[in-house]
């Protein structure tokens, strides 16, 4: 690693000489360099090592500092070399890091320690996340490798296009490095998993998406898949079960929606019997909820029909905003000639990455 380190007064700076003693890096003259661009030496990760109190350290990091050196690892070393830690793993592989604050304390002698607890107090694993909404694990022993590294103190990179949010933002972050996308970044969202999988980041990375990602994966990337789709559907005529079935999965991926996200198959209650409907739901594995005809008539959806905008419902659209307790349309009235008409919406609420 290299280190950049900072310190004020000529106690630290002497201590600055200390650590840097056999370690890669050197002395930040002037708080200037916190709002600059950074020059260090090719392909090494960078640190910041602040020999400050700790108090001063910390608030150090509050102020507007570069993009850059926002997502860096710091440590803080006292004035007087009784101690060194680190504050943040930013963008670097925790193992490196904790190395690097031995080597430090190595340097500053035996009376050094390096520690006040781990991070693997301040944040709970994976499960959280996992068993408050209902979904699909891509990788079971991906899913306990990263739950263990999460215990031991490790960092991830959690991405997302779903409405993911934590309950302490300040001390869920020193755990979970969270990535939002947009729906309408589909092609941003898909590229950076496409090259995640591909070659490993500094920390283990975690998708969290109703979307359909690429086949084929490497194995390298945990998805996790929140049922959270509610589907409409409408039988416009007597339609074969199977080719009806076939016809939502495909429409949904054409939606760039994996079908493994549907939570529910909404109808009417003069639908709910229907064969087509029964291989509908047995197909996603989801159960079947309907609503009667007048629940259905008084929805007043947010999203209006292109094609037929004086138009205010429809039961598909309707069945799919009621199950989904008023969430986002997703489309509107999809399927064509297959008999069976449907439309689909994310479920009302966050995700919550923390308890």
């Amino acid at each position: 690693m290299y280190l950049l380190c900072y310190g004020r007064s000529d106690k630290s700076k002497s201590i600055i000489k200390t650590v840097l003693s056999g370690l890669s890096g050197r002395q930040i003259d002037s708080t200037e360099f916190f709002a600059s661009d950074i020059k260090s030496p090719e392909n090494e990760q960078i640190c910041l090592v602040l020999v400050l109190p700790l108090e001063a350290a910390c608030g150090l990091l509050t102020r507007s500092l570069s993009s850059e050196l926002a997502s860096l690892p710091v440590i803080c070393v006292s004035p007087e070399g009784s101690f060194a830690a680190a504050l943040r793993y930013g963008n670097g592989i925790p193992s490196e890091v904790s190395e690097t604050v031995n080597s430090i304390a190595a340097n500053l002698g035996s009376a050094c320690f390096t520690g006040f607890g781990s991070i693997s107090d301040i944040a709970k694993d994976l499960s959280v996340v996992t068993e408050s909404v209902p979904m699909t694990v891509s990788d079971d022993a991906l899913y306990d490798k990263i739950n263990a590294h999460i215990r031991s103190g490790g960092r991830v990179s959690v991405y997302s296009d779903l409405p993911v949010t934590f309950e302490e933002p300040v001390l869920d972050q020193m755990v979970f490095e969270l990535h939002k996308y947009s729906q309408e970044m589909h092609d941003d969202f898909i590229g950076k998993y496409t090259e995640l999988d591909s070659s490993e980041g500094p920390n283990p990375a975690v998708f969290i998406t109703c979307r359909k990602l690429p086949e084929g994966g490497k194995g390298k990337v945990l998805v996790l898949m929140p049922r959270l789709v509610c589907i409409g559907v409408e039988l416009k005529s007597k339609a074969d079960p199977q080719y009806a079935a076939d016809t939502v999965r495909s429409s949904l991926e054409n939606h760039l929606i994996d079908p493994k996200a549907v939570s529910v198959v909404a109808v009417s209650q003069s639908a709910r019997d229907s064969e087509a409907i029964r291989t509908i739901s047995d197909k996603l594995g989801v159960p079947v909820v309907f609503y009667e005809g007048r629940e259905l008539s008084n929805v007043r959806l947010p999203l209006k029909m292109t094609f037929a905008p004086e138009r205010e419902s429809d039961i598909a659209t309707s069945a799919a905003f009621l199950a989904s307790s008023g969430g986002k349309i997703l489309f509107r009235r999809s399927g064509g000639a297959s008999g069976v008409i449907f439309s689909a919406a994310l479920r009302k609420g966050n995700i919550s990455m923390t308890d």
